[in-house]
């Protein structure tokens, strides 16, 4: 299966080789066994002696290698509980910058899209786009009415670059997980959830329902606004949304100069965003500055809803738990909030766990709320989180890392700003809500379903694993760290003395055949001797091509 895979896609397999043998990731290549498809001067024993860091070495590779794996590094940048802190760091600066699209071709694929000339639909099309991504690009444009809009188009052929890609990096996870086994969380397993995520940024029809869900959500709410989706108008390769004009929430310069309060604009955006966490359950995934706006009459704009996490009632009850945990500098609550998570294995150390985060809580212990910093804990409890091995949900990360931007952008608007206290009000309504009577009482009710369903379901469970038992197909499996790799290095070794002594015994056979009595003679030279030399130098070849391929044990 893997090597008809490496092989549909053999031109890529090799650039992917290339760039990261030339960024100092050999030991990687040889030990998924793609040594093979390096350029023959580049074959041999893996030199990884680079004087770069690792993460640097990293981003460069994944700079160079395209759309793909510079989005797989931003992905990667929210897995503190995989990704060590030092590559995070790298990860991070990550841009998402390509050349745009030439505008024949931009205009080729809307009016491919919309099955109409371009003028047909847009009073007016600028050519020159707003922004251009890897995956798409945005351009602005007028509706007959008079109407301004963006346009956001996806790259032509980007789907099939990108596909070819995600199949490659699920082949080499696969390789990967073989070689090392990384605890409860699989290089497959993150792979699978970053290809998920692509395709749903891919596709422009979910970007567009998510957009509807948060103008719903935020309806009642004068502060904010969301752009109008022209769903008639749009694909999933074409989005069409209403233009909202302001200045970045960034830009602190036009930002007094309009007037704003800073310090207010702060607390508004937190509100904004803590809201869709703690009581929607839906949260903007990539709220960076890109997608915060400041309009003339001061109402904050949110746009770009390709990236949204959801946290389903039982995730949002232990978020809440975490975060009045933290406030309350309660661990027994922290580690509940991670139980409902069931980001906990039935033998976790709990005593262990607990005294970790008291541990971490007690670095904070005696600052005030005002003084305690969102990111700093955040980075805290993912640290522990990995320590122990515990499988959070990828939309946790996610939320993670946003909230880590949302307190940062606060900051830059007012340094007196503290996320945690802006978040604690709807925190504890979340709390207030779950007490509730009703709440309880349907809480109980869904716990009770999922226990009879547990139950219902146990006997055929059991009867399964019995009739497994019986056909003796229940295998218990004991992984050494460093076995697999040690054997195949023994396993090489074995080959290459065996054909080392067949080459021996073959150059030694043909010797004393030529000096001895030579037999059949074809055009004056003994045949016998011939085949023993001729044999000897093929085996001798193999031999040699095989440790130039696969460097030394």
């Amino acid at each position: 299966m893997l090597w008809s895979r490496r092989y549909r896609h053999l031109r890529r397999y090799r650039q992917i080789v290339e760039v990261l043998l030339r960024h100092g990731f050999g030991w990687f290549v040889e030990n998924v066994d793609l040594l093979h498809l390096a350029p023959f001067r580049r074959r041999g024993p893996a030199d990884d002696h680079e004087p770069r860091t690792r993460g640097a070495r990293m981003r460069a590779a994944m700079e160079e290698l395209g759309p793909t794996f510079i989005k797989l590094g931003q992905l990667l940048s929210s897995r503190p509980d995989f990704v060590p802190a030092d590559i995070i760091n790298e990860l991070s600066l990550l841009q998402d910058r390509v050349p745009p699209v030439p505008a024949e071709a931009v205009t080729a694929a809307v009016e491919a899209e919309l099955q109409r000339p371009l003028a047909d639909v847009f009073a007016s099309f600028d050519p020159e786009p707003l922004g251009a991504a890897s995956i798409g690009q945005v351009h602005r444009a007028t509706l007959p009415g008079g109407a301004d809009v963006v346009v956001k188009v996806r790259r032509p052929g980007i789907e099939d670059v990108i596909e070819v890609d995600l199949d490659i990096l699920a082949s080499l996870a696969d390789l990967a997980d073989e070689r090392w086994p990384s605890g409860r969380v699989s290089f497959a397993e993150v792979v699978a959830e970053f290809s998920r995520t692509l395709r749903r940024e891919m596709d422009y029809r979910l970007e567009a329902a998510n957009t509807e869900r948060f103008r719903r959500l935020f309806a009642d709410d004068p502060r904010v606004v969301i752009p109008r989706i022209y769903s008639e108008l749009s694909t999933s390769r074409l989005l069409v949304m209403e233009h909202i004009d302001g200045v970045k929430i960034n830009d602190l310069e036009r930002l007094r100069a309009l007037g704003v309060d800073t310090a207010q604009l702060a607390r508004l955006g937190a509100e904004v965003f803590l809201r869709q966490v703690l009581i929607e359950g839906v949260f903007h995934g990539d709220p960076h500055p890109g997608n915060l706006f400041v309009l003339e009459d001061g109402r904050l704009g949110v746009i770009d809803f390709g990236i949204v996490g959801r946290l389903d009632e039982r995730t949002m009850e232990s978020v809440a738990d975490l975060f009045i945990g933290v406030t309350q500098r309660d661990a027994e609550r922290m580690i509940g909030g991670l139980v409902r998570l069931g980001a906990l294995d039935d033998d976790a150390d709990m005593p262990a766990l607990k005294r970790d985060l008291e541990d971490m809580l007690d670095r904070h212990l005696g600052k005030p709320l005002k003084d305690l910093a969102m990111g700093v804990i955040v980075n805290d409890v993912l640290h522990v989180a990995h320590m122990h091995k515990l499988r959070l949900p990828p939309d946790l990360l996610l939320l993670g890392k946003a909230l880590v931007t949302i307190e940062g952008l606060g900051q830059q608007l007012d340094p007196e700003f503290n996320a945690l206290e802006a978040g604690r009000p709807f925190a504890e309504e979340l709390i207030r809500r779950r007490l509730h009577p009703a709440a309880a009482a349907g809480r109980f009710a869904r716990d009770a379903g999922d226990l009879l369903e547990t139950l219902l379901g146990l006997p055929e469970k059991v009867q399964r694993t019995l009739n497994r038992l019986n056909r003796g197909e229940v295998r218990v499996r004991v992984q050494l760290e460093t076995l697999d790799r040690t054997v195949g290095r023994l396993e090489r070794g074995y080959n290459r003395i065996a054909m080392a002594v067949m080459f021996a015994a073959l150059f030694i056979g043909a010797a004393i055949l030529w000096s001895g009595s030579p037999g059949p003679v074809l055009w004056g030279v003994p045949v016998l001797p011939a085949l023993a030399f001729f044999a000897a130098f093929v085996t001798g070849a193999v031999l040699l091509v095989g440790v130039l391929r696969s460097g030394p044990l």
